[in-house]
């Protein structure tokens, strides 16, 4: 099993893990001992139904947007390691995805949690 320098499990957050690929990220994460927490808007295009039913039960799950700055602040407490697999997932017209990957790596850039 993977520790920290203290002999800790190692923690993660992992964007957009209701997604296909976060998904299975938190999965292996998960499965090779790390603590997961998944931060995931659920867009309604993508995840119309909610919660899916492949996200994993013990991961902590959270619903906000990476672009709602507090919600990503509080969900980096005590992490060690964030997998950024956030995106826009849904049908878009022209130029609305890169608006919203633009607004998603802004809200992002230069978070630091301490």
């Amino acid at each position: 099993m993977n520790q920290t320098r203290n002999g800790d499990r190692p923690s993660a957050l992992v964007t957009g893990g209701a997604g296909l690929i976060g998904s299975h990220l938190s999965d292996l994460l998960l499965a090779e001992g790390w603590r997961v927490r998944i931060l995931d808007n659920l867009e309604p295009q993508t995840h119309g139904g909610g919660r899916p039913t492949w996200v994993p039960e013990a991961a902590d799950f959270v619903v906000a947007d990476v672009c709602d700055r507090e919600a990503l602040l509080q969900a980096l407490q005590g992490v060690d390691t964030v997998f950024h697999q956030a995106a826009y997932g849904g049908y878009a017209g022209d130029g609305e995805v890169h608006l919203h990957e633009q607004l998603r790596y802004r809200a992002t850039a230069g978070v630091d949690p301490r």
